[in-house]
């Protein structure tokens, strides 16, 4: 029995991980950020959606949403051309993935609530409506996941290795530090008063997202800092 969990459990790291899984993981998040944009507020807009951001106010409803359900559908048919099994399995290991990536999420987002409470740093605030909050915080963990993740720290390793000649492993290193430091400048540089423990918790936070985008890859983590998102607005 322990030998069947083992097995079980390595098979599910690594099924979890592969690009057809992760295509289609990712799937839920685009609609719920991408749809759900026609009915939230603007401050439900991610700052680093370049696309969608625009579209929906530049284009007419139908097309919107025509380009959003189109995003949805080419992340199946890739799926399906990246598929190393049959289809219905990435499918089914798509969900128990979700369900790891809010449980991450989640409980992140508990630690974090309690340490800011007994730090005294804690304040209730209304944050608005909750399609405000579920279409912000998917936002959050796709775009910026995609951009500070899944983009800047491949992008860093292979210049930290190539260009410098830093060894691989201090690359990846170097690399998870960047996009840390680049994920939480970014919120001061697009107009966030700048404010020493904010940078720090958003730093923290990055760390920790970029160490779990390396263990487990980019749909769990966009999950999962979708779940933290939502737990602590």
């Amino acid at each position: 029995m322990t030998t069947r969990l083992a097995d079980w459990f390595e098979a599910y790291l690594a099924r979890t991980r592969e690009l057809a899984t992760t295509a289609l993981a990712v799937v839920p998040l685009v609609l719920i950020y991408g749809l759900g944009l026609l009915t939230a507020s603007e401050r439900a807009r991610s700052g680093v959606d370049f696309v969608s951001t625009r579209l929906v106010s530049n284009v007419p409803t139908a097309t919107y949403v025509g380009v959003q359900l189109g995003i949805a559908v080419a992340l199946v048919f890739y799926a399906l051309f990246r598929a190393e099994r049959p289809f219905a399995q990435h499918l089914r290991w798509a969900w128990p993935a979700i369900g790891e990536a809010c449980a991450w999420g989640l409980g992140l987002g508990t630690i974090v609530l309690f340490l800011m409470d007994e730090a005294r740093l804690l304040a209730i605030v209304v944050s608005g409506a909750l399609v405000d909050r579920a279409v912000l915080s998917a936002g959050a963990g796709l775009h910026e996941e995609l951009v500070f993740r899944a983009l800047l720290i491949p992008l860093v390793t292979v210049l930290l290795a190539k260009a410098i000649g830093i060894p691989k492993n201090a690359a990846v290193v170097g690399a998870v530090v960047v996009s840390a430091l680049v994920f939480s400048a970014a919120h001061h540089l697009a107009g966030e008063p700048f404010d020493a423990f904010v940078f720090l918790y958003r730093l923290v936070a990055g760390l920790v997202f970029a160490g779990l985008f390396i263990w487990r890859g980019f749909a769990i983590t966009a999950w999962a800092h979708a779940a933290y998102n939502f737990s602590v607005l």
